[in-house]
């Protein structure tokens, strides 16, 4: 991040409970073994063909099922958005209002953690859904100029997702007054005239970078609704396999991975070091670089590990990477968890300062204006245990889908020879984030 106080993770190199190689060792032993074990015990493919269960207590369904109710969140979203929106455009210090700290704490991160937990929330909160559902862009009230190309796919969201990070991490923008209102404002302008010209839902299934991304993060949530649009509970990361493969989606998880290793890279003591006496523009041009090479590095390796996986079937790399992509977004979940637990829980503290304040203008509207954020809140030591325990866990979980999507395509043997490329990835993967998070 780069608003002001909003600064995050460690911190930097920091006193660990072990030895830092001892704790990639383990780590990258744990993946080992999760694969050898994949290897014994899951001889058929247990996530592609499994569906939801519904769930059968009837209080809950009419709950779910409620229209009045689902109007009264997006009432409150489009509340908080409008608010925001305001907040952003106020002149005054970054965290002087409720703006930046709903943008890129609790909606950036803390949205990003609470899908993968309660599924797809976003669909009910998304204010741009809710414009597009009260403007009518959808048939039959409304007919779209033209139909979305499929050749686009979900390269839209992919750029735009981009834009946001590289705002959020390469730009001296978000420090600006007024910038992030600007940006918020170009956002939904340029929302709107997609989903004008394609129609809501085409749009924001494939044009919209927080609808696509936040959608696959909630694909790893036990809870989804079923095609009635009842509330139903399945195995955990079983969403996944069911992403259809589309232009420009294998991009967009690439740069939600990239984007946030880079912003994990910025902090550590080497790239301070090294960028501490650049001018202003000469360090926007090198975080910009930075985020654009550790994107591509990203992208690099995870091609070359499907590049020497389709050599051993005899296929193009390239719609196999595109098939394997959603075993990347466990690990987009963990990098977020690893690199911005403390963030969240300290400097997200001081939105319970501004929620009453949210303008800057002096209010104490829920009483919580004199919050003071409390920085004991967690320890280094227990920062450092979870980022590791994400890291881990998120790679488990890229090497399970990664596994039981190749027994599905491959006879057994092929499919295991398929996957020893993309499991030096992700040992690469894992390695090289423990060493960013511990300062290295």
């Amino acid at each position: 991040m780069t608003v002001g106080l909003l600064a995050h993770g460690l911190g930097g190199r920091v006193d660990l409970p072990v030895p830092r190689g001892l704790f990639v060792f383990g780590a990258v032993t744990a993946l080992i073994v999760s694969f050898v074990a994949l290897a014994v015990l899951w001889p058929e493919p247990r996530l592609e063909k499994r569906r939801p269960r519904p769930i059968r207590a009837a209080w809950l369904r009419s709950v779910m099922s409620s229209a009045v109710l689902g109007w009264v969140v997006r009432a409150a979203g489009l509340v908080v958005f409008g608010v925001t929106t305001l907040a952003a455009f106020r002149p005054v210090g970054p965290t002087d209002t409720i703006a930046p700290v709903m943008v890129f704490i609790w909606f950036w991160v803390g949205l990003a953690i609470l899908q993968a937990v309660f599924g797809n929330v976003w669909a009910a909160l998304s204010p741009w859904d809710t414009l597009g559902r009260l403007l009518q862009l959808d048939p039959p009230a409304y007919r779209p100029p033209r139909a979305y190309p499929k050749a686009l796919g979900r390269w839209p969201a992919a750029v735009l997702l981009f834009g946001f990070v590289w705002f959020e991490l390469a730009s001296p923008l978000p420090e600006e007054p007024r910038a992030l209102g600007i940006a918020i404002v170009a956002y939904t302008a340029i929302t709107v005239a997609g989903m004008a010209a394609f129609g809501r839902a085409a749009w924001l299934e494939n044009g919209e970078a927080f609808g696509v991304y936040f959608g696959l993060l909630g694909r790893i949530s036990p809870l989804v609704r079923d095609d009635e649009g009842l509330l139903a509970i399945r195995p955990v990361l079983s969403g996944l396999p069911h992403v259809e493969p589309r232009p420009g989606l294998l991009a967009l998880i690439v740069v939600a991975l990239g984007s946030t290793t880079f912003d994990g890279l910025s902090r550590t003591t080497w790239w301070l070091d090294a960028t501490a006496s650049l001018t202003q523009g000469a360090t926007v041009a090198a975080a910009t670089a930075g985020l654009l090479g550790t994107i591509l590095a990203v992208a690099a390796v995870y091609s070359g590990a499907m590049a020497v996986a389709a050599g051993v079937v005899e296929a193009s790399w390239h719609p196999l990477a595109v098939r394997f992509a959603h075993s990347l977004v466990p690990i987009v979940l963990a990098y977020v968890v690893a690199h911005y637990f403390s963030f969240l829980l300290i400097e997200g503290q001081i939105g319970l300062n501004r929620i009453s304040d949210p303008l800057g203008l002096g209010w104490n509207l829920f009483g919580t204006a004199g919050w003071r954020v409390n920085l004991t809140i967690v320890s280094a030591t227990t920062t450092w245990y979870v980022q590791v325990a994400a890291i881990v866990l998120g790679h488990i979980g890229g090497v399970v889908l990664a596994h039981d999507r190749a027994i599905a395509l491959f006879d057994r043997s092929r499919a295991m020879r398929t996957q020893y490329a993309l499991l030096a990835a992700m040992v690469l993967f894992t390695a090289t984030g423990l060493l960013i998070l511990s300062g290295g």
